[in-house]
């Protein structure tokens, strides 16, 4: 185990001037500023008309898949997939439906041996009740995909029937257990982007094992797909409903291409209408990382909706991007890559518990909602956008460590699996870097973010424990449709509670945080904050201000300067003492030069 330690041409020059306004992850990852975005995947072999898988994994990977199955993690993982299918062995199509007859009607659980008679309408005295929460193996969006995941790792073609059974029903309207999900009317653009994009899995996954016939009319389905107003296909991609920054919009966009990379040159798909659409939908990707998220992974609208934007399909996404098409949307910037890991970098957890406080802005009931599709997917999700196997091992260490491995094993959900979605256990088995050795995040990711669209500052000290030290401020109001109030505080996060201090009017200057996240800012009232992280104290975690922002503290004056200290990590062993013009805290020296805080050791 590891050890903790502190170590259109009008769209293109939007897409462009935005650009602009990206800032690196780190020299690590190989992150650079002006690195083309999205770059080449080196080495690319091109996916050929009808090759299939193509979206999560090519062709030429399943044998590893395999053998991955004959694994024990593999075969932990498969076996909750089968559950999530029927309920048990996932060896039938499931026996439970929605009865819901469309979205936001409420779900109504039915159980009917021919769910195709009635369009999954049914409505009898087998109905359980009205809003009520589905059981396990209920019909998903996604189980012509966990099906097609089977018939890959077996080559038994019983596993594609019975995803063609699945995707027959979602064509006669069968809706997903949350009726706002559906292949046909779904709820809305936001809706029908995931409805989309995981229905196009279980097209790619099933592909080899269905008659030509049936795959060219499934890709025609995709290829006309309209289902009134603003959830045509078309629409989607482009993004015509709603806008970044709006929760809906990742999900609209992100699921839509994940549909048209699945049937792109296949028998029945229209390359007349997607060859534009291919082009202008990689302007989208960067948009919503650009225009919605900014380069630190914050969303206007705040967390809970942001988890919505990027976890419910668009970093999958991503990654069939990377797969299908040889476009990588993950590496060149750190966008993609912070729209995972601020989750790791701002939660603490109580033995898989997590607290990640404060929870900005609308949804908060989505933050690490682990059980549906809002808030699923985290660690299986973010191994699928890691930028190296660093951050990968980090992740890894992450999920052991804190407790979440635990949880999900003593629950029959291993590796990331709690969510009922045959998807969500898809992405487990094929992210999850079996034999890997799990490392802490310490050195993979960087200890400090600035995302400088928003104003959204963070630091984290180290990944040890609940005194580890979590330090955020969104520095300015944002706004999609919801929106978060800009703070002037830092919240501060440390033994599972959350607290506040000083008083913060925008920072200004470079973002130049050390390796450690120790940093010096100033601030739009002339004060300055040092956050130092490099233990140099004899504390985990030291704040120093000077000037009127300063919060309650010890407050040492050094020559004509009056420092303020707080110390979340816990007190040092020698308090602050004066040394001519500097304070020595430890093997810590601070001063102050004139224009800001100066840290002897960062």
């Amino acid at each position: 185990m590891w050890k903790s330690g502190n170590s259109a041409c009008g769209l293109l020059t939007c897409v462009l001037a935005l650009a602009g306004l990206v800032g690196g992850y780190s020299t690590a990852l190989g992150a650079e500023k002006d690195a083309d975005w999205p770059a080449d995947v080196a080495n690319y072999k091109a996916v050929a008309p009808g090759e299939h898988p193509r979206l999560l994994f090519r062709k030429t990977d399943v044998p590893a898949l395999r053998e991955k199955a004959k694994t024990a993690e593999g075969q932990a993982i498969t076996k909750r997939l089968r559950a999530t299918l029927n309920g048990s062995d996932g060896e039938s199509i499931p026996t439970a439906f929605n009865g819901s007859g469309h979205a936001y009607q409420g779900n109504k659980a039915t159980e009917s041996e021919d769910a195709n008679a009635d369009n999954g309408k049914t409505n009898s005295n087998k109905n359980v009740g009205k809003s009520i929460e589905m059981p396990l193996g209920a019909f998903t969006i996604s189980h012509a995909a966990g099906f097609g995941l089977l018939y890959q790792l077996t080559g038994e073609k019983k596993y594609a029937d019975l995803g063609r059974q699945c995707f027959e029903m979602s064509m006669k309207g069968v809706r997903d257990r949350d009726d706002r999900y559906s292949f046909r009317t779904p709820g809305g653009s936001l809706r029908c982007g995931p409805s989309l994009g995981w229905s196009a899995l279980g097209y790619d996954l099933c592909y080899d094992g269905w008659d030509p016939e049936f795959r060219e009319k499934v890709a025609a389905e995709f290829s006309k797909y309209n289902e009134g107003p603003h959830c045509s296909i078309e629409e989607c991609i482009l993004g015509k409903r709603q806008k970044p920054g709006s929760n809906h919009w990742g999900m609209e966009v992100g699921g839509s291409a994940m549909a048209m990379l699945g049937i792109l040159n296949d028998p029945g798909c229209d390359m007349k209408k997607f060859s534009p659409l291919f082009e202008a939908s990689q302007q989208i990707m960067v948009r919503n990382m650009t225009e919605g998220f900014g380069d630190g992974g914050f969303f206007p609208e705040g967390d809970g909706t942001g988890s919505m934007s990027s976890h419910i399909v668009f970093l999958p996404a991503l990654q069939a991007w990377r797969n299908a098409a040889g476009k990588d949307f993950i590496t060149p910037r750190p966008n993609a890559q912070w729209m995972a890991n601020k989750w790791f970098l701002l939660t603490q957890s109580n033995k898989g518990k997590p607290i990640f406080q404060p929870q900005r802005g609308a949804y908060a009931h989505n933050i690490w909602a682990r059980d549906g599709l809002s808030g699923g997917g985290y660690f299986s999700i973010g191994l699928g956008v890691a930028a190296n196997d660093q951050v990968k091992a980090g992740i890894l260490g992450y999920y052991d460590h804190f407790g979440f491995a635990d949880v999900d094993a003593k629950a029959g959900t291993p590796f990331d699996t709690p969510s009922p979605y045959p998807h969500h256990s898809i992405l487990a088995f094929v992210n999850w870097p079996i034999g890997m050795e799990a490392k802490s995040l310490n050195d993979a990711i960087p200890h400090a973010v600035h995302d400088d669209r928003w104003g959204f500052y963070a630091w984290r000290n180290k990944y040890q424990d609940n005194s580890d030290v979590i330090i955020s401020i969104l520095t300015k109001s944002t706004k999609g449709n919801y929106g978060c109030k800009g703070e002037l505080t830092l919240s501060i996060l440390t033994g599972g509670k959350s607290s506040k201090w000083g008083t913060i009017r925008g920072f200004t200057g470079d973002f130049a945080p050390a390796a450690s996240g120790s940093t010096v800012l100033t601030t739009g009232d002339g004060s300055c904050l040092a956050i130092d992280f490099s233990g140099a104290s004899g504390s985990g975690a030291m704040l120093v201000m000077t000037g009127q922002g300063a919060g309650k503290g010890d407050v040492v004056e050094a020559g004509a300067n009056k420092f303020t200290f707080l110390f979340p990590g816990g007190a040092p062993t020698a308090k602050p003492a004066v040394d001519g013009n500097k304070v020595k805290v430890g093997d810590q020296n601070v001063s102050f030069d004139g224009k800001k805080i100066v840290l002897e050791r960062m």
